[in-house]
């Protein structure tokens, strides 16, 4: 896997986030149906340009700042993948 550095601007500031495949698995890793925003911001967090924490900080204060933000640097993240199911079937078994 990959280390990428994605920039995001928000207003006049241009954040810069350099994500590794650890800190990726580990944000992956840590998300679970009821804990979703903690494991956001806590990656966001950990790939900011550390000059630029205050800040972030900061806006993830705002009500769903850690998920919008958090979803739209996975997405840069992620390469794109085109899987198709070509037929299934159901096995019998003897």
């Amino acid at each position: 896997m990959k280390n990428m550095k994605i920039e995001v601007s928000h207003g006049d500031i241009d954040y810069k986030f350099y994500v590794t495949a650890q800190a990726y698995n580990k944000y992956i890793n840590s998300v679970t149906p009821t804990n979703k925003i903690q494991p956001a911001t806590n990656f966001l967090m950990s790939v900011v340009q550390k000059e630029q924490a205050n800040q972030l900080k900061q806006l993830l204060e705002l009500p769903g700042a850690a998920l919008h933000l958090v979803g739209t640097i996975i997405e840069d993240y992620q390469p794109e993948f085109n899987f198709t199911v070509k037929k299934s079937s159901v096995e019998q078994e003897e």
